[in-house]
């Protein structure tokens, strides 16, 4: 924790303020959205102004950061925004925004393949949460990290516990997708289809482009699993309709699903074949547990799960970084 202090120390030492960020902060959202690698860029070609000076939306900045780090998986960068947003100079204006951040931490911690740490940056989260559209948020969170660590039947109890009932649609497209993916573990494939179909649905309906995208390949998982091969090949163009929209962790992903398309006739793997679906090593944490659930059908299951546990051993992100709002971590 000590280094972690003393970068907090010297980001603190900006000076000056001005009203207007010269980093273009709607723009920035947008890309943090839709297009995190260029949010990025955006957030570097100003990172030097930005620690100089204050301004009125240097919070939502690194907000925004942290969102577009935690999809780009730059953990570096993850710290960075976390470290910032604990600033002294930003105190006031973080105040009342705790949830957001502490769940995005935890958000983070769970794509870095750190389940117990996630778990802990949410329980804290929730405590912090006053009504019931932030409660479900937080406990859709929760039931994913159960899923993530095999324990599927608590999170669809969690995640059935729910009250969908004025939940907004960025929620409820976020508990779908939960929904579709324990359903997937539990090999409830048709429920799970359904739930990412309604998923894409809430996603196209509040002009999120890049998870009503990222959803299909979800679909295609389900597809494979039954062996429906008519309804992969449909959907498959749906993934990757726009390029500029696809992260890199995301292409490999897909681009394994069509491996694993190519062999799905096979009654026998070669080597060469067997290497390559077991070659995970570029695969991102939220996806391995598809790569697992699918490698079943040649019987590489547990090859592909032992290399998925050997991968999870690192831990790319400092141990609790949201420990200046949540005490007990």
């Amino acid at each position: 924790m000590m280094a972690f202090s003393m970068m907090l120390l010297t980001w603190a030492l900006a000076v000056s303020t001005q009203n207007t960020c010269t980093l273009p902060v709607e723009l920035f959202k947008t890309q943090a959205t839709n297009q995190p690698h260029q949010a990025i860029q955006t957030y570097l070609n100003h990172k030097q102004s930005l620690r100089r000076t204050l301004c009125a939306d240097t919070t939502l900045v690194y907000r925004y950061l942290l969102m577009a780090a935690t999809r780009e998986q730059n953990w570096p960068l993850v710290e960075e925004a976390a470290m910032a947003l604990q600033s002294t100079h930003l105190a006031s204006d973080v105040e009342g925004k705790e949830l957001n951040i502490i769940n995005n931490i935890g958000v983070a911690y769970r794509k870095a393949g750190q389940p117990q740490d996630a778990l802990a940056h949410y329980r804290c989260a929730l405590t912090y949460a006053r009504t019931h559209d932030t409660r479900a948020l937080i406990k859709i969170n929760i039931a994913i990290v159960h899923r993530n660590i095999e324990q599927p039947a608590i999170g669809f109890r969690l995640l059935e516990g729910i009250d969908e009932g004025y939940l907004p649609s960025v929620i409820l497209a976020g508990l779908h997708v939960a929904k579709g993916n324990t359903a997937l573990q539990l090999k409830r494939y048709d429920e799970a289809l359904r739930a990412y179909q309604q998923a894409r649905n809430h996603y196209l309906k509040i002009e999120d482009r890049r998870n009503a995208q990222a959803v299909v390949a979800n679909m295609l998982v389900v597809a494979l699993a039954t062996n429906d091969l008519g309804n992969y090949d449909r959907l498959r163009p749906q993934s990757t309709l726009d390029l500029g929209l696809l992260t890199d962790h995301g292409q490999r992903f897909v681009n394994w699903l069509d491996t694993f398309r190519s062999y799905n006739a096979a009654n026998n793997l070669s080597q060469t074949q067997q290497q390559q679906l077991q070659d995970i090593q570029e695969i991102a944490a939220d996806y391995r547990e598809f790569v697992v659930l699918l490698s079943a059908r040649f019987g590489l299951n547990q090859d592909v799960a032992l290399r998925t546990r050997n991968k999870s051993h690192h831990s790319p992100l400092s141990g609790a970084l949201a420990k200046h709002w949540c005490p007990s971590l």
